[in-house]
């Protein structure tokens, strides 16, 4: 994605530009934030529909998913390494991301929780609970909340305490409902918001942080699918062209998004941004009643109406935090 999507009003090159030119100037900003916008909400809106590839694979082992989207990945984001540095930062940009033990340590970790959180969500495609998948996915932002002030001793205002609050109530009639916890709920949340926790202490730009987390994980997929086609497993889906492309697609649907959601990340505010990725687990919800034919019963609306809730109070009381602080 060019560097103008990365450009708005009164930011960046654009507050360079003379002001006897501002109308012009104004308009040319308003259209790159347009795009960023654009991006942002094709990013979330590409990953909603995820399940449907995953569908479309039908009982393929949920590892070779998970390994295929891995080793494509890894081959897609090196040739926007090397071919579109300004984008990616380069090798530069690689090299420094792995300069320390810290760092490496890190990219360990993140590697092993991305692994699982894929492993999850596939599992939870192909077991049909993409509600739970969904629910996940709603709840991680405030999970991440949580994790942050539990590791990095953030500290959290009353309003975001009522959030967590009200998110928990939902969890909990969804748990007495079940008879169970919604694990698969949970684990997505906990493993992606540590995930997010660990990065965001790592402070590594996201693009060359999932770069180096699939390149790590290239040698592993390679052996995993040659140890799977020396025990006389059919891999890549069964054979065939399709299915060869189908393999090599699952890298496509995860490096597109991210480039757009790389791009409209850094175009836009960061509320707007974090409110955008709700399209994502509201995708998810559609493709379930639309195309898996999953029904929601009473009480499960009534668990996204708290967990909702919960977001709503969340983000809404933002801007009065920082206003507070900032006071």
């Amino acid at each position: 994605m060019p560097d103008c999507c990365c450009w708005r009003a009164g930011k960046g090159p654009l507050n360079r530009w003379p002001r006897s030119s501002g109308t012009k100037y104004r308009e040319m900003a308003e259209m790159l934030n347009a795009r960023g916008l654009a991006c942002a909400v094709l990013a979330p809106l590409l990953w909603g529909f995820v399940p449907i590839y995953i569908s479309v694979l039908g009982d393929a082992d949920a590892l070779e998913i998970v390994v295929h989207r891995a080793l494509w990945s890894g081959v897609i984001l090196l040739g926007l390494v090397i071919l579109a540095p300004s984008l990616t930062g380069g090798l530069t940009a690689v090299r420094a991301a792995l300069s320390t033990s810290r760092l490496r340590l890190g990219f360990a970790l993140t590697c092993c929780l991305v692994t699982l959180n894929w492993m999850i969500f596939v599992y939870a495609v192909q077991a049909r609970q993409l509600f739970e998948a969904a629910l996940g996915y709603f709840i991680y932002p405030l999970v991440t909340v949580m994790l942050g002030m539990l590791l990095l001793g953030e500290r959290l205002d009353r309003w975001a305490w009522v959030a967590i609050g009200v998110v928990a109530a939902g969890v909990a009639l969804k748990t007495s409902n079940l008879g169970d916890l919604p694990w698969v709920a949970l684990a997505l949340a906990g493993s992606f918001g540590l995930y997010g926790v660990i990065r965001k202490r790592m402070g590594i730009d996201p693009l060359i942080g999932i770069f180096i987390e699939t390149v790590m994980l290239i040698p592993l997929s390679v052996l995993y699918l040659w140890w799977r086609h020396s025990t006389g497993a059919v891999i890549f889906f069964g054979g065939g062209t399709v299915n060869i492309m189908l393999a090599m697609f699952a890298g496509i649907i995860t490096v597109v998004p991210l480039v757009l959601y790389h791009a409209g990340n850094r175009a836009l505010p960061i509320t707007v941004s974090s409110l955008l990725y709700y399209v994502n687990p509201t995708t998810h919800m559609v493709v379930g009643l639309v195309y898996f034919r999953l029904s929601i019963p009473p009480w499960e609306w009534a668990v996204f109406g708290l967990i909702w809730a919960g977001l709503v109070v969340y983000f809404a009381t933002r801007r009065r935090a920082v206003s507070t602080v900032n006071v």
